[in-house]
Formats: structure tokens, C-alpha cells, sequence
């Protein structure tokens, strides 16, 4: 950026000097201004004041004579280098070159790995893969460090990830352990799902199912996902979009024994994975396990085990009270030496109250709709019986709450009843759930590990709010799960980030470190016709986060990158795309 002139002569003979802020660009190789801003007239006092001001930005000290001052461009500093640091702590860049010897890429996959991390880390909206390629040109080290990537160079990148996955995965679950000085005792698997806009007809894996973004109109991939309890991904699995999630749980198990040889954790999931299947499953691997109880295949164990609470002594945990309910076994001899299976039963004043309500409001729904058809039916709105009962179905589907009610249609009338001592039943539980377990806690560890469960939805909102995982835009199943891969490894170092910072006893949350050094950045300046880059002044909280995860001397980083740094040079993507109809 930086000031231009304006000189106009009136017809009075007096000539007056405007000032405008503009800012330079290259296209098609030439150099052109745009105007930012109107200044209007400036006192010398004002011009010398927006001179230093500029200077300052810059790190450059002007003396009494006032020099020109061009600002030329900006570029990011503080992102590259926290992820080329995190990347060398977790070894990331090692293994994946490992990986890849033998294989001849014409591109460099670390190099793309690392411009599409420092993207989804760094760069918000939904659409940051697809723009990686704007993006890396505002990276300071590219492309003075590495050869120009080009957009399908990040495309062919995003297969090659995938393919190496798994052999990544379980050397980044082995090395985490020594890092954090950590042992699984506990893992936590959850789903979410991801949309895409458009038919997507080209796709196996793009299917319409239950979206948990609220998106029924679009087609989704489901991602399993398996977390330590410190919130560290071990791994994670793309199925498709209409895949139940009781029907994804085997493959996930079969990863824990086969390639982790993880020998002895507890399997902690929701109420979602809680079917008669999986439990068999469970029941047959080596895995203790706490899952939550819901839905209609359990809730006349649930129930049943509500009963025999009442008769059993009540214990306190926290907030809660709860009950330990043990099941007979079917054959006891086959589970000689292991846990036996229980149910505890949690009641949770919290929750009674907002379950209560839900439920309250959903009665009322229900209600005010058929008083209303009660009225439209005596106004005569609505006569024969198929009409009446069409409307009265309506007002009941998908309210959740209809067996509490019953209602009669005859032609020109409408009656009704409510349940009530079903529904006092109803409230008088609202606040126990159950939890279904074999395993060698006591039922406060149960109930602690259960509602450690949270860690896993706190993955999803980052990997969702943070690192955009939504929506996909690729269009090829390949690039889905490495779209998916880029954001599960960039949480991956989002984690890494906030322990080093917890370890290092700092209170800083990590979203805001990581927006404190993206504003590390750089800038080139011309004075005197010189281009010379400098480092602008680094936030606070930036140095901290540096301090933190062990980076050091980022003056001396800067100066050996930017001895000989080519000016800048910023070209978007389709620039120099040729007009359609020259195209072959």
C-alpha cells in the first residue's frame, strides 16, 4: 500500500493536492494500482503521520527526512512455521516421505500436505481446500522454498494421503503415547455426517441418510471417528452416506485388535450403537465396554432395570444419583473371568428438568393442534372422516409423542384423549438413563467415562466450526476421504497445540492463539526503488503459543528465509486461464 498524489489547478489558477490510498498488483506481468480510499486533502504533518504509520507496520525507523514508503504485499509468516514445527514433533513429514519412497511424484506430497494444513488451520470458510492454491501464494516460504504447486498437484495429493493412511495413522498412535506420556485405557467412537451440495450422481459413497447437520436435502458421506480420552484422533472411517450407525461399528473394532493392537480398552459410545448385534460383537472381542441405552430395541431392559432400582440403594456422583443394576448371564461358563454385565441407572436433576421440558413442549404441540382441529371441525373446515383423520395423523407425525394420545374420526366429528398417568410415568422418569456395561470399573468410573464421551463431540464441533470439514466439494470418493484425512490431521495438530500449550501452564484457548499468529505475517516495502521484505510486529499471544510449543529464534527464522525471498508476486488461480473459446 501507499500513498498516491492528485494534483488539480481550479480555474481560479490555485492548484490543490489530493491523496489516495492504493495498493499495487501484478496482472499479466505489469504493475497496476487500485484505489483503496479517498484521503482528500492532506496537511504535511497528516502525509508524514500515514508515512510512519506504514513504517511502523513494517518494522522500519524513517528519520527526519521523510522518504516514499511503497507497501507492496503481504505475506503469512506465523502460520508455516507452527505447522512445520507440529509437523516435525509428531514426525508427520517424515513418515510420509517414508512412505512414499519408490513412488515417482512429480510434485512434492509434504509440500502440499503442509500448504493444505496451514489452509484448513488457518483460513476460514468452506470452501479453504479448493482455495489452497490462492492460498499457498500467501504463504511467506512459498514459493521461495518450494517449486510451484500447482491446483492438481493439491487434487492427486488428496488420493495419495488416503492411500498411506492407515500405515500413518498407527505410527502417529504409537508415537503420541511417548510423547504425552499417555496409555489407552479408554477410547470413544462417535459419527457425525458431511453434505454436499448438488446431485452427485457420480458417487458410491454420497447417499442420502439421517444428517446430523439438518440437511436432509443433500446427499452426506457418515465419518466414524475413534478419540483417546485426552481428545487425540486414533483413526477414522468414511462409509456411506445412508450407512446405520449400529453397521459401522465391526470395522472400527477390527481396526482397534488388527492394526493398533491395542490388547485391553474400554469401548465407549452413545446410545446410537447400542443394538442387540453389537453387543454380541463386543461381547466377543477382548474389549470392556460402557454404552449409553436408548431407542426402542433396549427400552424394555431399560425399563425393567428402572424397576429393580427402586428397590436398591441409592448413591451419589456429582450431580447425580445412580443405581448398579447386574444382569444374568445367559451362560455364565463362556465369560468365566471376566466382568459381569450391569446397568447403571443415572438420574441427573439436570437432565430431569430438561427432558422434562422437552417433553412438555412436545405434549402441547400436540394438543394446541388438535384443539385447533376440534374448532375446525365444528366450523365445518374439515367434514367426511378420511379428512378429519388426515389431519389428526398430521398433527401426531414425527411429534414423537403419539401413543400418549387417542383420538376418534366420524364425519362431522372429532373427540380425543391424553394419557395422563402415562404421562406423570413419563415425567416421573424423565431424568434416568441407563448405561450398559461389562467391565471392571465402579459405577462412578462408569459414569465418569461415559460423560467423558463429550471429548468426541468437541472433536466434531472443531473439525466442523473450525477446520472446515463442510460441505464437500470434490468430485471423486477419493478426494472425499482425503478431504476428510486433511481435516482429521489438522485436528490432529489443533490438539497438539493446545496440550503443548496446557503442558506449558498456559491459559490461552487455542482458537485464539491460532488467530494471534496468523497475524504474524510479513511485508515488502520499496524504499529509495529497493524491495526489501520485513517482519511485522508479533502479537502477544502469538510469542506466547511460539514459546510454548518450543519455537524459538523466530527473527533469525525470518532472515535466513528472506535472504534472497523473490518480490512479491501474488497471481489468482484463473488469471491467465485462456477465453473458452480459444480453449482445445
Amino acid at each position: 500500500m501507499h500513498l498516491k498524489t492528485q494534483t488539480i489547478k481550479k480555474a481560479n489558477g490555485r492548484s490543490y493536492t489530493y491523496y489516495r490510498l492504493a495498493e499495487s498488483y501484478r496482472e499479466n506481468g505489469k504493475v497496476k494500482h487500485r484505489i483503496l480510499a479517498e484521503l482528500g486533502a492532506l496537511k504535511p504533518e497528516e502525509v508524514a503521520y500515514l508515512a510512519r504509520r506504514f513504517a511502523g507496520i513494517a518494522g522500519i525507523e524513517l528519520g527526519a527526512d521523510l522518504e516514499e514508503l511503497d507497501v507492496e504485499g503481504l505475506n503469512y509468516f506465523g502460520p508455516p512455521v507452527l505447522v512445520e514445527h507440529l509437523m516435525e514433533v509428531l514426525h508427520l513429514s517424515r513418515w510420509v516421505e517414508q512412505a512414499l519412497q519408490g513412488r515417482r511424484m512429480k510434485f512434492s506430497v509434504v509440500d502440499a500436505l503442509k500448504v493444505m494444513l496451514c489452509a484448513h488451520l488457518f483460513k476460514s470458510g468452506s470452501r479453504a481446500e479448493l482455495a489452497v492454491w490462492d492460498w499457498q501464494q500467501k504463504l511467506f516460504w512459498h514459493p521461495h522454498r518450494v517449486a510451484d504447486l500447482e491446483y492438481h498437484h493439491l487434487l492427486r495429493s488428496l488420493s495419495v494421503l488416503t492411500s498411506i493412511k492407515d500405515e500413518i495413522e498407527r505410527k502417529l498412535f504409537l508415537h503420541l503415547g511417548e510423547l504425552f506420556d499417555y496409555t489407552v485405557d479408554l477410547v470413544f467412537y462417535d459419527l457425525t455426517s458431511s453434505y454436499v451440495e448438488g446431485v452427485a450422481d457420480w458417487s458410491e459413497l454420497l447417499q442420502r441418510g439421517y444428517s446430523r447437520d439438518k440437511r436432509g436435502d443433500c446427499k452426506q458421506i457418515v465419518i466414524g471417528l475413534v478419540v483417546t480420552e485426552g481428545g487425540f484422533p486414533v483413526t477414522f472411517r468414511v462409509f456411506e452416506g445412508n450407512r446405520l450407525d449400529q453397521k459401522t461399528l465391526q470395522e472400527m473394532v477390527q481396526d482397534l485388535q488388527e492394526r493398533f493392537s491395542i490388547r485391553r480398552c474400554i469401548w465407549v459410545s452413545d446410545a446410537g450403537l447400542l443394538t442387540e448385534a453389537n453387543v454380541k460383537l463386543l461381547q466377543e472381542s477382548p474389549y470392556e465396554y460402557i454404552l449409553g441405552m436408548g431407542g426402542a430395541e433396549n427400552r424394555k431392559a431399560l425399563k425393567e432395570a428402572i424397576a429393580k432400582a427402586r428397590a436398591l440403594p441409592q448413591r451419589e456422583f456429582k450431580d447425580s444419583r445412580f443405581w448398579e443394576v447386574e444382569l444374568e448371564e445367559a451362560d455364565s461358563g463362556s465369560d468365566e473371568g471376566r466382568a459381569p454385565r450391569r446397568i447403571v441407572v443415572v438420574e441427573s436433576d439436570g437432565r430431569q428438568q430438561k427432558t422434562a421440558a422437552i417433553f412438555q413442549r412436545r405434549l402441547e404441540k400436540v394438543r394446541q393442534a388438535f384443539r385447533d382441529l376440534e374448532r375446525q371441525v365444528q366450523k365445518g373446515k374439515y367434514v367426511s372422516r378420511e379428512t378429519i383423520r388426515e389431519q389428526a395423523v398430521k398433527a401426531l407425525h414425527q411429534s414423537r409423542v403419539k401413543k400418549y394420545f387417542s383420538f376418534t374420526a366420524e364425519q362431522g366429528r372429532f373427540r380425543w384423549t391424553e394419557d395422563e398417568q402415562a404421562v406423570q410415568d413419563r415425567k416421573a422418569d424423565a431424568g434416568k438413563y441407563g448405561l450398559l456395561t461389562r467391565s471392571h470399573l465402579k459405577p462412578e468410573e462408569v459414569l465418569s467415562a461415559y460423560r467423558t464421551l463429550l471429548v468426541v463431540e468437541d472433536a466434531f464441533r472443531v473439525l466442523k466450526d473450525l477446520l472446515d470439514m463442510r460441505p464437500l466439494w470434490h468430485k471423486c470418493d477419493d478426494n472425499l476421504e482425503g478431504h476428510v484425512l486433511l481435516a482429521v490431521w489438522s485436528y490432529l495438530l489443533y490438539k497438539t497445540l493446545e496440550t503443548l500449550m496446557d503442558n506449558h501452564g498456559l491459559e490461552l484457548p487455542a482458537p485464539r492463539a491460532l488467530q494471534a499468529i496468523k497475524e504474524v505475517r510479513t511485508v515488502q516495502v520499496a524504499m529509495r526503488g529497493q524491495a526489501i521484505w520485513k517482519l511485522m510486529k508479533v502479537p502477544a499471544e502469538a510469542q506466547q503459543a511460539f514459546d510454548a510449543v518450543g519455537i524459538e529464534n523466530l527473527k533469525s527464522r525470518f532472515h535466513q528465509w528472506a535472504d534472497g525471498a523473490p518480490a512479491y508476486d501474488y497471481q489468482p488461480r484463473f488469471a491467465n486461464r485462456r477465453p473458452a473459446e480459444t480453449q482445445p
